[in-house]
C-alpha cells in the first residue's frame, strides 16, 4: 500500500539535457496534466530533454481511457512536442499498464517510450554514460526530498 502523502516533484539538469520527475501517492488525470504544465513553464524546461518519470510510489487513480486526456495535453501543444526519450521507472501492474497505455496511444509523438523497473534500465536506454550514473541515481534521489511543488 502507497503512503497517502502526494508528491509531485521535478528536477532539470540542462546540462544532461534531462528532466526527473517523482511521482508518491495517489493521483488523477488533472493532476497530473496539471504537474506537467508546472513542469513546462519551469526556465529550465526543454522538450526535446530525455524524462526519467519515476512512477515507482505511484497509483493511478485514472483508467487507461483518461490516459489519452494526457496525450492530448502533449500532442497539441508545441511546447512539449520535442524528440526525446521517456523512461517510466515502475515496479506495480498499474503502473506498468498505464504506462504501456501511454506508449500505444502516443505514437503520433516523436516520444521513444520505455517501461523500466530498474534506473539502469532507464539510463542505458536514454543513453547516460556509466560514468554519470551515480550521480544521476543522486540526483533521482534528491528529487524525493524536495517539498512538494
Amino acid at each position: 500500500m502507497l503512503s497517502m502523502t502526494k508528491k509531485l516533484n521535478y528536477l532539470i539538469l540542462p546540462d544532461k539535457s534531462l528532466i526527473i520527475e517523482y511521482y508518491n501517492g495517489q493521483f488523477h488525470v488533472d493532476e497530473l496534466i496539471e504537474f506537467k504544465i508546472k513542469v513546462s513553464n519551469d526556465k529550465d524546461y526543454n522538450p526535446n530533454f530525455n524524462i526519467i518519470h519515476d512512477f515507482r510510489e505511484l497509483e493511478f487513480l485514472l483508467k487507461i481511457e483518461e490516459v489519452s486526456k494526457y496525450v492530448d495535453l502533449i500532442s497539441k501543444d508545441n511546447k512539449y512536442i520535442g524528440s526525446r526519450k521517456s523512461t517510466m521507472l515502475t515496479k506495480t501492474p498499474n503502473q506498468v499498464i498505464t504506462s504501456i497505455g501511454f506508449d500505444l496511444l502516443k505514437d503520433k509523438l516523436p516520444i521513444q517510450v520505455k517501461v523500466c523497473s530498474t534506473v539502469e534500465t532507464a539510463l542505458t536506454f536514454i543513453g547516460i554514460p556509466i560514468s554519470d550514473w551515480d550521480y544521476i541515481k543522486s540526483m533521482i534521489n534528491n528529487v524525493k526530498m524536495l517539498n512538494s511543488i
